[in-house]
């Protein structure tokens, strides 16, 4: 779903919040914002505190589950040492849910799951060009975001007439 936004702008309005991220933000929360801002299959968007009691809301929420402690010290170790030492990390991933509310009441929670593995070594010098195709944070959360509104479709379209934009 990367760079694969909603076609249409068929829905009036989406109430949205992104909670704070547990972890360094390297673009993600950006990109998610610019999505829910831009690229939404709704005519209108506003960022809130609290959900409206009637409307469409989306919550969204991201779980992380962070490197073991041991991948850490010898990604360390690894760059003290310019990358003499070998190290890299598979477990790293992100947890998106994305917390559907239609007129108060939670319809659904949709979660997209995003790993992220990492290796330092200067033996991996000559296949570092494969960098450039790998994805980054912002793309892999704003491709959940594009697949979250394609897999809310069938809740959407059940919206009342006057959450639509006639045309």
């Amino acid at each position: 779903m990367i760079g694969k936004p909603p076609e249409s702008r068929s829905y009036d309005l989406l109430s949205y919040h992104i909670n704070p991220f547990p972890f360094p933000n390297e673009g993600g929360k950006t990109a998610l914002q610019a999505v829910f801002n831009n690229e939404t299959p709704f005519a209108n968007t506003a960022d809130v505190m609290e959900i409206p009691r009637t409307g469409v809301f989306c919550l969204v929420d991201v779980e992380w589950n962070r490197p073991h402690t041991a991948a850490t010290i010898f990604h360390y170790l690894s760059l003290v040492t310019l990358t003499a030492l070998p190290s890299w990390s598979v477990q790293e991933s992100y947890k998106v849910h994305y917390r559907l509310f239609v007129d108060g009441e939670q319809r659904k929670t949709f979660s997209y799951k995003i790993t992220r593995k990492m290796g330092l070594w200067l033996g991996l010098l000559p296949v570092a060009w494969v960098n450039w195709l790998t994805y980054s944070q912002a793309e892999a959360f704003e491709a959940t975001a594009f697949q979250f509104f394609e897999d809310a479709k069938p809740i959407l379209s059940t919206l009342k007439p006057h959450e639509r934009i006639i045309d």
